[in-house]
C-alpha cells in the first residue's frame, strides 16, 4: 500500500515540474552569442528572423554591445534598427558608448548618439563617455561628443578628475589640446580627500595621497612632456601645488621623469617651492640621483633626454636654494627605505643627502654654489658623519651602496669647506663612531689622519672602539644587537693605543656590518 502511494506521488511531482518546465522557456541567446563570437553572418540571419535583439547574455552584455566592442559598424547598425536598445547596461554599468569610445571609434559614437544616448550619460562611477574617449586618445570621437554637448568640467565620482585630466593622466597629448581649445579649464582641481587618519595603531605615517590635483600635476607626475606642453600653452598656472604643497615639478622628480621637470624648469616655474615636508625640487633632484635599491622597482636615473645630475645642474643654475632644509622627514618611496632613512630628518639640507650616498659629483656642484658644509640635520648630523654612517640603519639604503673610497671622498670634500670632523649628534655620536660600527676600516684612518678623536664617549659611555667591539649595539630591529668588526677594532686599538670599556656584555655575533659590503679595496 505504501509503495503504491509513494510511486504515485513521485508520478504527479513529475508531472508538475515537467509543466513548469515547459511554461518557462529558457531565453533566446542565439544573437547575442553570434555577436560575441563575431559571426555577423548568422547574427543578420536571425535579426531577419526577427529576434529579439535586446535578449542579453547571463551578465547582461547585449548584442549591440559585443557588436560596438568589435567595431562591427554594419552589425551595430542592423541591430539599432531592430529596436536594440543603446541605453543599456551590463550588470557591471557598462553602456555600449563607453565600449565605443575605448575603441576610440567617432562613427559608432556618433551612431548611438543619433540612437538617443546622451552625451551626458554617466558609467558606473559617474563617468562620461567624454572620460573614456579621452582616455582612449581618440580626438575624433571626442570631438563628436563635444559637438552634441558633452560636458567638459564633469568629474567622475571616484576622483573627481575631469575628461581633460584622464587626457593628461594617459599622455594623450592631442586630445589634451583639443579639449583646452573647446574650452576645457586647464586649473581645475580633483577632489580632495580628507583622510580621517594617517596613521592608526602603528606610527608611521601612511602617506594616503590627498588628490587635488590638476591636469599639470597628473601630467607631470606622468612623465607626459608634450602633455605639459599643451597644457602650459593653454594657460594652466605653472606654479599650482597640491593640498600637500607639491609642485608639478616635485611631482615629476619624485617620479623620475626628468624630461618633464627639464621642461618646467625651462618654461619658469619656481624652483624654490616647498612641499608640506619642506621638500624643495634640488631637494628631490639630489635624493633622485642616488636611488635606494629594493626587491621593488625604483624610477630610474636618467630618462629619454635629461638625467637626475641634468636637473640638478639646471636647478643650480636657476639659483635654486642649496642651502633649503626639509621640515620633516620625506615620504618613503620603496618597502626598503620605510621608516629606515629617519636620519634624513628636518634639517637636511641637499648636501646632507648627498653626503649620505657618497654622491661626490652633487656634492661638488652644491660646495660651489655656496652650500653650507656645517650644516647639520635637527638631531646634529652634519655632513661628515652622514657620510660615515652615523645613524644609519640595516634596511636603509640610500647610503648602503656608497663605497669606503666614495665616503672618503665626500669627507674631504667635507673638510676642505670648513665642516667638523669631531662634532657629535645628540646621541654623542661622531663620525669616528659611525665608521667603526660599520666596519669602515679604511674611513677610520682617514678620520684618524685628520684629527678625529677616538677617545670620545657617546651618551651612554661607548668610544669608537667600544662600537666597533659591539659593546654599543646598534643592529637587529630594536638597535640592541651586537656585531664586532674585529679588523676595525684592531685598527683603532693601533692607531690609538687604547683598549675598550669593558667587556661585552652579550654574545659576539658577526652581521651584515662584519660583511662590510661598502668596502671597495681590491684584494
Amino acid at each position: 500500500m505504501l509503495a503504491k502511494a509513494g510511486t504515485a506521488l513521485l508520478t504527479m511531482l513529475a508531472l508538475v515540474l515537467g509543466g513548469v518546465t515547459a511554461g518557462a522557456q529558457a531565453p533566446d541567446r542565439r544573437l547575442v552569442q553570434a555577436a560575441k563570437a563575431g559571426d555577423s553572418a548568422t547574427a543578420v540571419t536571425l535579426l531577419r528572423q526577427k529576434i529579439n535583439p535586446n535578449v542579453p547574455d547571463v551578465d547582461g552584455t547585449t548584442a549591440l554591445q559585443w557588436a560596438v566592442r568589435r567595431n562591427d559598424g554594419a552589425l551595430v547598425d542592423r541591430l539599432l534598427a531592430a529596436g536594440a536598445d543603446a541605453k543599456a547596461q551590463n550588470r557591471y554599468g557598462v553602456t555600449a558608448i563607453q565600449l565605443a569610445c575605448e575603441n576610440g571609434s567617432a562613427a559608432v559614437v556618433e551612431r548611438l548618439l543619433n540612437a538617443g544616448v546622451s552625451a551626458s550619460a554617466t558609467g558606473p562611477l559617474g563617468e562620461t563617455a567624454l572620460h573614456s574617449c579621452a582616455r582612449s586618445g581618440s580626438v575624433a570621437a571626442s570631438k563628436v561628443l563635444v559637438a552634441r554637448g558633452a560636458p567638459l568640467e564633469a568629474g567622475e565620482s571616484w576622483r573627481g578628475q575631469t575628461p581633460l585630466m584622464w587626457a593628461a593622466a594617459q599622455g594623450h597629448a592631442p586630445v589634451v589640446a583639443m579639449l583646452l581649445e573647446a574650452g576645457a579649464n586647464p586649473d581645475t582641481r580633483s577632489t580632495v580627500v580628507e583622510w580621517e587618519r594617517q596613521r592608526t595603531q602603528e606610527p608611521r605615517d601612511k602617506w594616503l595621497p590627498p588628490g587635488g590635483f590638476t591636469a599639470l600635476h597628473l601630467a607631470a607626475r606622468e612623465g607626459c612632456v608634450a602633455c605639459v606642453t599643451v597644457l602650459l600653452d593653454g594657460k594652466a598656472t605653472i606654479d599650482d601645488v597640491d593640498p600637500d604643497r607639491q609642485s608639478a615639478l616635485v611631482l615629476a622628480l619624485i617620479n623620475g621623469h626628468f624630461d618633464v621637470a627639464g621642461t618646467l624648469i625651462d618654461r619658469g616655474i619656481d624652483v624654490n617651492l616647498k612641499d608640506k615636508v619642506g621638500r624643495t625640487a634640488l631637494w628631490a633632484a639630489v635624493d633622485a640621483h642616488t636611488m635606494p635599491s629594493s626587491n621593488r622597482p625604483a624610477p630610474r636615473e636618467t630618462d629619454d633626454e635629461l638625467s637626475s645630475l641634468d636637473v640638478v645642474k639646471k636647478l643650480l643654475g636657476k639659483g635654486a636654494d642649496v642651502n633649503a632644509a626639509l621640515a620633516q622627514q620625506v615620504p618613503y618611496r620603496t618597502k626598503l627605505d620605510r621608516g629606515g632613512d629617519g636620519v634624513l630628518g628636518a634639517g637636511t639640507t641637499p648636501l646632507l643627502r648627498a653626503a649620505k650616498a657618497g654622491d661626490v659629483p652633487v656634492i661638488k656642484l652644491l660646495l660651489e654654489k655656496g652650500a653650507n658644509a656645517k650644516a647639520a640635520t635637527r638631531n646634529g648630523v652634519n655632513g661628515i658623519m652622514m657620510a660615515a654612517n652615523v645613524a644609519t640603519r640595516e634596511e636603509d639604503m640610500t647610503g648602503r651602496n656608497k663605497t669606503q673610497r666614495e665616503a672618503i671622498e665626500t669627507i674631504t670634500l667635507l673638510l676642505a669647506a670648513g665642516a667638523d670632523v669631531n662634532a657629535a649628534d645628540t646621541q654623542g655620536r661622531t663620525a669616528a663612531h659611525g665608521a667603526a660600527l660599520w666596519g669602515l676600516t679604511d674611513v677610520v684612518r682617514f678620520l684618524h689622519e685628520n684629527g678625529a678623536a677616538f677617545d670620545v664617549k657617546d651618551k651612554r659611555g661607548f668610544t669608537a672602539l667600544d662600537t666597533a667591539m659591539g659593546l654599543a649595539g646598534g643592529f637587529g630591529f630594536d638597535g640592541r644587537s651586537a656585531v664586532v668588526q674585529e679588523e676595525t677594532a684592531k685598527v683603532i686599538r693601533e692607531l690609538t693605543g687604547v683598549t675598550a670599556s669593558a667587556p661585552s656584555p652579550r654574545p659576539a655575533q658577526r652581521g651584515p656590518g662584519a660583511s662590510n659590503p661598502q668596502d671597495d679595496r681590491e684584494p
